[in-house]
């Protein structure tokens, strides 16, 4: 048996037989990695903020060292470092919180107390409005089942106790999820030399002779998601302050919420910061419709200059991957996975064209 699995073609003959198993049992197979995707995704989501976090901490671990020289107090830096990381990342959502709360309460009572004049001019619009009459006139109500609007309505208040109840479990269930990968992100984080040390053992003992080639990958791919996070957090500082310095120039309400909801949303490449305009027109249209066109028009063109600009600029340099396949990526993950994919393709895209650059250029060498 031995002599067989060291056949040079052993491995591929494994390899074909185990896809053969795969697609002759697909639904099993995809009911299994469903549910281990399901039960690993508090570990996978823990994984994502431990990286996210050790970027911060690295930062800090590097000060503490600079500061404290002695020996004993070596043994905290750790530990300061990670607590100083996520006080950082609390410090941070609660003053975009503080911000942007207050605000949007305040736009919304505005809404709903009578004082905005858009809602009463809509409505008005809507009665006067000539061909919504005629519309109107032509619907024969007599055609209408009642019954059965009936039915529907009923059947609608019925559920929605399933529906709350549904809602409420769903929410304990991501608040738990939270609670699990936030603390197997502190364990990473605490641990992370050790586990280094075991995955490089487990390279040299399994896979002695991929060891240098596994290790230059992965420091690519590391350099590439390091590089675009932090370029991506530049790029949505500069667009919210930005943001908000021409609101405050143009004198248009809730400048400080309006920036900081972009800030947050510019971190989804390219289309984030529409998304964020499309809250601030929301809100800026309450107060008034012609200062909501007014910022319509100035948010196209700053984001008109920050995709052919800023983001090229800070994100394409940063990973060294040229605009144009920045764009290509983004337009890829977004068809393959919405937001998620966006956010996670612009890296993945930039790795691998480093590695194919590095590549052809050894080639053409040889």
């Amino acid at each position: 048996m031995r002599k067989l699995f060291k056949l040079p073609y052993a491995p591929l003959v494994v390899a074909i037989f185990a896809l053969y198993l795969a697609i002759t049992y697909w639904p099993n197979v995809a009911g299994l990695l469903k549910t281990l995707l399901a039960a690993a995704m508090p570990l996978l989501i823990g994984c994502v903020i431990a990286y996210i976090v050790n970027l911060l901490m690295v930062r800090y671990e590097g000060l503490y060292h600079r500061v404290f020289k002695g020996q004993r107090a070596q043994r905290f830096a750790r530990v300061t470092a990670l607590c100083l990381a996520y006080l950082s990342i609390v410090v941070v959502i609660g003053v975009v919180s503080s911000v942007v709360a207050p605000q949007l309460v305040a736009c919304v009572k505005l809404l709903f107390s009578g004082q905005s004049k858009v809602i009463p001019q809509f409505i008005n619009w809507l009665e006067n409005e000539s061909f919504l009459k005629s519309l109107w006139q032509q619907i024969d109500l007599s055609k209408i089942n009642w019954t059965k609007v009936q039915s529907y309505l009923l059947n609608g208040a019925s559920g929605s106790f399933s529906t709350v109840m549904s809602t409420a479990s769903k929410v304990v269930s991501a608040l738990t999820t939270t609670v699990v990968a936030i603390f197997f992100s502190i364990y990473l984080l605490l641990f992370k030399d050790r586990l280094a040390r075991q995955f490089k053992l487990l390279l040299t003992t399994y896979l002695p002779g991929q060891v240098a080639r596994i290790l230059r990958v992965l420091t690519v791919f590391d350099q590439s998601f390091s590089s675009y996070i932090v370029g991506q957090v530049k790029d949505a500082v500069v667009l919210g302050c930005s943001c908000t310095v021409l609101m405050l120039i143009l004198q248009l309400p809730y400048a400080p919420m309006v920036g900081a909801v972009m800030a947050v949303t510019a971190l989804v490449p390219i289309i984030g910061a529409l998304m964020g305009a499309s809250v601030g027109i929301i809100v800026i249209f309450a107060v008034s419709p012609v200062k909501a066109l007014i910022f319509l028009v100035m948010i196209l063109a700053l984001q008109e200059f920050d995709n052919r600009v800023t983001y090229p600029l800070i994100v394409g340099k940063s990973i060294g991957l040229p605009s144009v396949w920045v764009f290509v990526a983004v337009m890829v993950g977004g068809g393959v996975s919405g937001i998620l994919g966006m956010m996670f393709t612009v890296p993945l895209f930039a790795a691998f064209y480093q590695l194919l650059k590095t590549d052809v250029a050894k080639r053409q060498l040889n």
